[in-house]
């Protein structure tokens, strides 16, 4: 029952009356019109498990509403990820959501003075969960639900804190506003500021003061003049004193270095080893790696490369899967692939062929693959029967390049040449005849025929010679990722010959053919995209001869992931201005 004198933080012991919510249903709340604009909405639930059968998995999901009019509704899901009930009913445990109010859709109209359109929003509390039916069947028991708007763990709040430091000298704002820009400064432009900076900034200030009531709105505007500056927004490179000197420096090492593994700025040690002159020698820039790769940020390195290297931001475009959550399990099934090659130090080949998978129980399901439960991923064990291993038989992969109704072998062959071996194909010649649908004749033949009937012509032969046979090789997996033996009864003929005459069955056929002759090429393919990354632009010819030497090392280092992560932080290129 809504509390109007309830205080935040001031918990109730646990009720025996709780609402019991069974698998897919939520809790519907009408928030009126009365949340802020922006802030931290923090949602807080004291949940517990009906029963506690091992495989059954039950989790919380967070979603906004409003119901403006007829023809002007919405409905989003707003948390990031469904957050799990482990706790039993007895001992129930509280599930936090922290919700960025101005990153969600909001009522346009929940202004407004009249009573229409409606003003009012709701939040929809929803039990994501895997539990069939049956006597005991599982539910959310919740006894608790508190939401706050905007959500401050204290106060004042870690952010201001961060900016306006405690120091003596508060009551002199010039000494004051000082010490504030130089700390922020040092953060943002991830090396502290020079004293005429300090100056120039101080003399801005000292222009907006006058205008404004307080210490902190001048020092705010300061603080964006700060943001909109080159050394925040681009890594730049300061001029040295020798020309003759191509290093960079030890700050601006830890900037390459913490947006290479964190996609951010230096922490606080990255920047105290920098300044001391530190962080370029081997040992500690070694274990300052190790430091990273171990902390929760260097998940984006994994999600921001694998969308690069594969192409995932192609998933946007895609219609036809229309379950959100085998949409949302495909996308992160190569960035689980990844993080568990990475954390396991596994060699680069795995991407090409493996005998396990990474997959949750919802993806598990779309491959047929039995006893796997829960939303999590997970490294499974699997059988050649399984037709999967590597990121080549990935659903996201597939259903990225079909066109919505069935495979698409030139889609896939292109795919191959760009992400997998770096040789992308020239782009097609203009005036290129497109396949004739009408023609009944055509409509007769597969999709293998259409293609080298398509191949067989002048204009096409020279492109679609190097592309096709490696699409064609995919033909056993269908528009969704799903394997398949036949095409309306008739039997999938994914055999092909390259341009070289040599020829691939299939996708396993595929799979040994790069295992056995292009390796080298591969391990090169990896190098030279995972450099590009690190070093946040395209590589040139002169790189080429680091390259090679980084290739030669990686691969007499078995081809392993993490080696290949410290061979390009220790090499000349990332050290290079």
């Amino acid at each position: 029952v809504p509390k109007p004198d309830a205080v935040p933080g001031e918990l109730p012991a646990v009720s025996p009356v709780v609402l019991a919510m069974p698998r897919s249903n939520e809790l519907k709340m009408n928030l009126d019109r009365f949340l802020p604009d922006d802030g931290i909405m923090r949602v807080r639930i004291r949940a517990g498990r009906s029963t506690d059968k091992p495989n059954e998995f039950a989790s919380l999901r967070l979603g906004f509403s409003a119901h403006t009019s007829n023809n002007a509704n919405f409905s989003n899901t707003i948390s990031q990820r469904d957050l799990p009930v482990t706790a039993p009913a007895d001992n129930p445990e509280f599930i936090d959501f922290y919700i960025q109010l101005s990153d969600i859709q909001r009522n346009p109209f929940r202004k407004l003075e009249r009573t229409f359109p409606r003003r009012d929003e709701f939040l929809h509390i929803r039990n994501e969960s895997n539990a069939g039916g049956g006597e005991e069947p599982l539910h959310v028991l919740m006894d608790y639900i508190e939401i706050s708007a905007p959500f401050y763990e204290h106060w004042p709040p870690k952010t201001h804190s961060a900016i306006f430091i405690d120091s003596a000298h508060r009551d002199d704002e010039a000494v004051y506003g000082r010490e504030v820009l130089s700390h922020f400064t040092r953060r943002a432009w991830r090396r502290p500021a020079t004293p005429a900076e300090l100056e120039q900034l101080m003399a801005l200030f000292a222009k907006y003061r006058p205008r404004l009531d307080t210490f902190e709105e001048a020092m705010l505007e300061v603080l964006a003049t700060v943001l909109a500056a080159p050394e925040f927004l681009y890594l730049t490179q300061r001029d040295s004193e020798s020309e003759s000197d191509e290093t960079i420096t030890d700050l601006e090492l830890a900037s390459r270095l913490s947006f290479f593994l964190w996609s951010s700025i230096p922490d606080a040690t990255l920047l105290e080893l920098a300044e001391q002159g530190k962080l370029n020698e081997p040992s500690t820039l070694a274990a300052q790696v190790k430091r990273m790769l171990a902390d929760p940020r260097a998940r984006r390195f994994s999600e921001h490369f694998v969308q690069q290297w594969l192409g995932l931001d192609g998933l946007n475009a895609v219609n036809h899967i229309t379950d959100e959550s085998l949409k949302a399990a495909i996308h992160d099934e190569p960035i689980a692939l990844f993080q568990e090659v990475l954390d396991s130090n596994r060699t680069v080949m795995d991407f090409l062929h493996a005998d396990y998978i990474t997959v949750n129980e919802r993806l598990a399901k779309h491959y047929h693959i039995p006893n796997v439960y829960g939303p999590h991923f997970r490294k499974v064990a699997i059988t050649p029967q399984s037709h999967r291993g590597g990121v080549l038989t990935h659903a996201v992969v597939l259903a990225m390049n079909s066109d919505g109704n069935d495979s698409h072998p030139l889609k896939r062959g292109v795919w191959m040449l760009e992400r997998v071996l770096h040789d992308p194909p020239p782009p097609p010649p203009p005036n290129v005849p497109e396949v004739d649908l009408t023609d009944p004749e055509i409509l007769k033949m597969t999709l293998k025929e259409r293609i080298e009937d398509h191949r067989n012509k002048p204009a096409c032969a020279s492109c679609h010679s190097r592309i096709d046979p490696w699409g064609i090789a995919f033909e056993n997996y269908n528009a969704l990722g799903v394997y398949r033996t036949q095409i309306k009864n008739k039997a999938v003929d994914a055999t092909s010959e390259l341009f070289n005459k040599q020829k691939l069955a299939g996708m396993d056929g595929l799979k040994r053919y790069l295992l056995m002759e292009r390796q080298d090429q591969f391990a090169r393919a990896m190098v030279h995209k995972l450099t590009a990354y690190a070093l946040g632009r395209p590589l040139s010819f002169n790189d080429h001869a680091a390259l090679d030497s980084i290739t030669t090392e990686f691969r007499q280092r078995g081809d392993r992931l993490g080696e290949l992560v410290n061979l390009i932080i220790r090499s000349e290129l990332f050290h290079a201005k």
